[in-house]
This record gives structure tokens, sequence and C-alpha cells, in this order.
């Protein structure tokens, strides 16, 4: 079941990142023209924070029942000496839930702001964030080791 479940966690990733780098970049655009924010740039917000939400739940599931995790909870101590270990277990899913707060405050934010340029440029502002921190926990050298 782990393996499948990694498989699932890995490949929902590129569509994760695809829609968040799109819609960040919509975010900016339309934030640079000083567009009017409509109703399909409150759905583009609501469709980033609920792709980040369904992969940080499946990443929890995997969080769950992976042995890297089950293994280091019997002995914190050595496993926080083990970079690859402490990686898996506190350093990537506390930078995902890092991404998924700041994508989850720029949409607050967002809808919150009085103008539509102030809209869009918290949305860019935050989606930026958000976007990158989950950049940077992606575990990218698993990705080289597989080739």
């Amino acid at each position: 079941m782990t393996p499948t479940l990694i498989l699932i966690h890995s490949l929902l990733r590129w569509a994760v990142l695809i829609v968040m780098v799109s819609v960040t970049a919509t975010m900016a655009f339309r934030y640079a023209k000083a567009a009017v924010w409509t109703a399909s740039d409150r759905r583009s917000a609501l469709l980033f924070t609920i792709l980040l939400d369904t992969q940080f739940l499946v990443g929890l599931v995997v969080y769950g029942v992976s042995p890297i995790t089950r293994g280091a909870m019997k002995d914190m101590a050595t496993a926080m000496r083990e970079p690859s270990v402490r990686y898996f277990v506190v350093e990537h899913p506390t930078m995902m839930l890092l991404s998924v707060l700041l994508a989850h405050a720029g949409s607050v934010f967002a809808k919150k702001a009085l103008t539509d340029r102030a809209k869009f440029g918290r949305a860019t502002a935050f989606f930026a964030a958000s976007t990158a921190l989950m950049l940077w926990g992606i575990p990218w050298f698993r990705l080289m080791a597989a080739h």
C-alpha cells in the first residue's frame, strides 16, 4: 500500500505544481494589468488551495503509514542525526504545512482586500511564497535518484 500511496503523492505533485505556477502567474499578470477581480479569479484561488490541501492530506496518510516515519518515532534522537530520515520526518512535512498555510492566508487576505489590485497583489505574494516553499520542500533528490 505504501508504494502506491507514494506514487499517488508523487504524481499529484505535478498537477499541484502546474496549477500553483499557473495561478500565481495569472494573479501576477492580472495585478500588473490592474484587472478587475472576477468569479473566475476566486475559483482559481480556490482551486489552488483545494489541490494543495488534497496533496497535503495524501502526504499525511503517507506519513502515517511510512516505515521511515514509524521507525523514526521509535527513536527520534537517532532519527534526527540521520539527514535523510530527518528530512522526511520533520523538514518535508513542515515546509509543506507552511506552504498550505501561506496559500490559505493568501486566499483569505485576497478575499478581504478592499480593491481588486490589492486582491491580486495579496494573492500573488502569498501564492508565490507558497509555491516557492513547495518547490524548496519537494524531495528532488528522489526524482534524480530514480534515473
